[in-house]
């Protein structure tokens, strides 16, 4: 848990959210009416519920270190009716994109989500937490399904190279991607919406196609960016338009 100075620095960030775009309307009073109508239609329930859209930009705003606006959407999913428990299982497919730096960010969402429901004891055991992957030949068993039965060259690579990266990244993987606190669909939401938002082609390749074997839909697909652009502008939009 952070310090009570650290917390206080975590409300203020938050606070400072509705300074920034109050200040937008001394400047352009228009721009921000726009702004904010933009963001109730984009998180609006739908495909996507305005709970999923806010812990997805929660996990994106962890991945990319902002650290404002992560708290902000932390308060915001909350406020949705996410649970703490959702909340670890958003940030923790971070890793997988962004690596430990993004848990690092996301750890502060944990500690003011915590502070703001006022539970500071939570046990943080998860269901999905156990890898089924405890050899090499099933973690390639792993990825070859992943992909579809093919095993792709980053596999092969690591197999001849670094063969115990391979089976501890499968069993990293694996277990953060299974189904929890939230499906596992969900989390590919999640990661789709941080490759979007910071335009890596083939992370969105990889997680569109994923979200899509679970059954994801276009309507879905849509939604999810969307809900990136609000962090990130119109590129995410543009990253996704291929896959719909």
């Amino acid at each position: 848990m952070s310090s009570m100075v650290e917390l206080k620095h975590l409300q203020q960030l938050n606070a400072q959210v509705t300074s920034d775009i109050e200040k937008l309307n001394e400047h352009y009073p228009e721009i921000q009416k726009s702004y904010l109508q933009l963001q109730d239609d984009v998180l609006e329930d739908g495909y996507v519920s305005r709970k999923d859209k806010e812990l997805i930009l929660v996990g994106i705003n962890a991945a990319r270190r902002y650290e404002k606006g992560m708290i902000h959407h932390t308060k915001r999913a909350i406020d949705s009716g996410a649970t703490i428990h959702e909340l670890v299982e958003t940030l923790t497919p971070c890793i997988l994109s962004r690596g430990i730096p993004a848990w690092l960010e996301g750890i502060k969402a944990i500690d003011y989500a915590q502070d703001y429901l006022g539970e500071k004891d939570v046990n943080l055991e998860h269901p999905g937490e156990v890898s089924d992957i405890s050899t090499i030949q099933e973690a390639l068993d792993y990825f070859k399904t992943e992909a579809n039965g093919q095993k792709p060259n980053w596999v092969s690579l690591l197999q001849s190279e670094a063969e115990h990266v391979l089976l501890h990244y499968g069993q990293l993987r694996s277990s953060i991607l299974k189904d929890g606190y939230l499906e596992r669909k969900m989390k590919e939401f999640t990661l789709i919406g941080i490759n979007v938002a910071e335009q890596y082609e083939e992370g969105v390749r990889l997680h569109v196609n994923a979200a899509k074997k679970l059954g994801a839909t276009p309507e879905e697909l849509a939604e999810v960016a969307l809900t990136a652009t609000l962090t990130a502008g119109i590129p995410a939009w543009f990253e996704i338009s291929e896959y719909l």
